[in-house]
């Protein structure tokens, strides 16, 4: 669902980079993965620097400068200026309560409430390259490139190669601090596209005060609530092409139960109805069936693939087991959930898909 991506993406955003402590020394990728994967957990708060730059080709795309600060309790905040955008500024503040999200000049600001969620607020750096190496082991091959100091701390070069050139995730560095597991460093590279992140200041256990996680917004803002903006709604399938504005292809009853459909309609840059459908079978999710309009964004296009779905196109990421195609101004996706259900079994199973009524 692109909604919970989004709103989950806030809250990631809040969180991103949060470094972790636990002397390790280590002497061949496979004791450094053991490592990472096995060390202690424990958060230690840190004011940064960092600039995040893409790539397509040789062409910069993109460049912004990324100021964080990383307190207890799941605390957060962090500055991004574009570069290539007059240096326009964006805010995202976790104090622990709420997330406060607002672009600078905009008339908007949304808020959400996390008092009773159980969101993660509190992942370190090592827990999301733990995600990340135990997520990736059948698709990439992790090796240690060698030793660098990068702001003068002892870091490990691990270079993560994707097996397939299909690979969602593509070729990736990592430059980790060999005493405190902090990702100093990064490239990613899929295709033409390229992304580097890199730091160029940190302080750990800053004195952060009260008023570090606070934003002061002009008088002219208005505060949205993202659940209000964000609210999904469900219904039967009639009332979800309704709210899609033309039917769309659904998997053969005998294939799959609908379990529940549930849309969004989403405003702004995006401005777009998704709809959502969560099939079932033998009382088992089995898989989702998402359906919107086919992106017209530069990059967004689907390449020439040597295998097809009913005759299209197709992109599929064995990494969270998806299909997607394009067909008649549609773009459709699904996501596997079932264990037992494959990549192959779920494309013949759209062989078989029928349109709504």
């Amino acid at each position: 669902m692109k909604v919970k991506k989004l709103v989950y993406g806030v809250v990631v955003s809040l969180t991103l980079l949060a470094g972790c402590s636990g002397e390790m020394a280590a002497s061949s990728s496979e004791e450094i993965i053991s490592n990472v994967l096995d060390s202690e957990k424990k958060f230690e708060p840190y004011y940064a620097k960092a600039v995040m730059k893409h790539y397509e080709g040789k062409e910069l795309m993109g460049e912004i400068d990324i100021e964080e600060f990383a307190g207890t309790n799941g605390k957060r905040k962090i500055i991004t200026n574009d570069k290539l955008k007059d240096n326009a500024a964006g805010y995202a503040v976790n104090d622990g309560e709420k997330i406060l999200s607002y672009e600078e000049g905009s008339d908007v600001a949304y808020q959400m409430d996390i008092s009773k969620e159980e969101l993660p607020s509190t992942m370190t750096q090592k827990e999301q390259l733990t995600m990340l190496l135990e997520g990736i082991k059948e698709t990439h091959d992790v090796e240690m490139a060698g030793e660098e100091k990068i702001l003068g701390f002892d870091t490990y070069h691990l270079k993560v190669k994707a097996k397939s050139k299909d690979a969602i995730l593509g070729d990736m560095e990592y430059w980790v601090d060999q005493k405190t597991w902090f990702v100093l460093k990064s490239i990613t590279t899929t295709g033409d596209i390229r992304s580097e992140m890199e730091y160029t200041e940190i302080q750990f256990s800053p004195d952060f005060t009260d008023d570090t996680f606070t934003l002061e917004l002009p008088e002219n803002v208005a505060m949205k609530n993202m659940e209000d903006e964000f609210q999904s709604q469900t219904g039967t399938v009639e009332e979800a092409v309704k709210a899609f504005g033309k039917s769309f292809l659904l998997l053969a009853e005998k294939d799959a139960e609908i379990e529940h459909i549930e849309w969004y309609e989403l405003k702004g840059e995006i401005n777009r109805t998704e709809v959502t459908v969560y099939y079932k079978k033998d009382g088992i999710p089995s898989l989702m069936l998402s359906v919107f309009p086919t992106p017209e964004e530069p990059g967004m296009e689907i390449k020439e693939s040597e295998v097809k779905v009913r005759g299209q196109n197709t992109e599929i990421m064995k990494e969270i087991n998806s299909i997607s195609w394009d067909e008649n101004g549609i773009r459709y996706s699904i996501i596997i959930q079932h264990p037992d259900l494959t990549v192959e079994e779920a494309i013949a199973l759209t062989e078989n898909m029928i349109m709504s009524k």
